[in-house]
C-alpha cells in the first residue's frame, strides 16, 4: 500500500522479519535486531509515529501537501510551525534529496529535501518564521 512518509511516498508492507504488538500505551516492535518501543497517535487521516527517537508522519498517497506539489516542486508546510532553519538561498542550484529548511511543530524537527535538481525559487521563509499548515514555503524549478 502506498502512503506518505515524511512527505516522501513509500510503498508499505509487511516485512517477514518484523513482529508489532499493541500494548497498553505504546507498541512493541520486534526485529531481528531487539525489541523497541514506539507511539502511534492518529489524527484523522495520519498516523505520527515515534520510533527510535524519530518521528515519522503516515498519511493516506492522496493526503499530503508535499506530495501532491512534489511534482511542481512546491514545498508547503504539512501542519503550522515555526522554521528553525533554512540551508538554501534564492536562485541557487539544489541537487535531488539536498536538504532545503527544516520545520520544528510538536517538539519535532522536519527536514525537506529537493524533490529533483533545480533551483531554488520562492523563499518565502526565514529562521525564525512561524508558518501555517499548507503555507508555502519554497519552490525548486526544474
Amino acid at each position: 500500500m502506498k502512503r506518505f512518509v515524511n512527505g516522501v511516498e513509500t510503498e508499505l508492507g509487511e516485512p517477514d522479519s518484523v513482529e508489532v504488538l499493541s500494548c497498553a500505551d505504546r507498541l512493541q516492535v520486534r526485529t531481528e535486531k531487539g525489541s523497541f518501543s514506539a507511539v502511534a497517535v492518529r489524527s484523522g487521516d495520519r498516523v505520527d509515529v515515534s520510533y527510535r527517537g524519530r518521528t515519522y508522519r503516515i498519511e493516506k498517497a492522496v493526503r499530503t501537501r508535499q506530495g501532491r506539489h512534489a511534482e511542481s516542486g512546491e514545498i508547503h508546510a504539512p501542519m503550522p510551525g515555526q522554521i528553525v532553519d533554512v540551508l538554501v538561498s534564492e536562485g541557487e542550484t539544489v541537487v535531488t534529496g539536498q536538504k532545503l529548511l527544516v520545520l520544528e511543530a510538536m517538539k519535532t524537527q522536519q527536514a525537506f529535501s529537493s524533490p529533483f535538481d533545480g533551483s531554488v525559487q520562492g523563499l518565502n521563509v526565514v529562521p525564525g518564521a512561524q508558518v501555517n499548515e499548507g503555507e508555502l514555503l519554497l519552490v525548486v524549478a526544474p
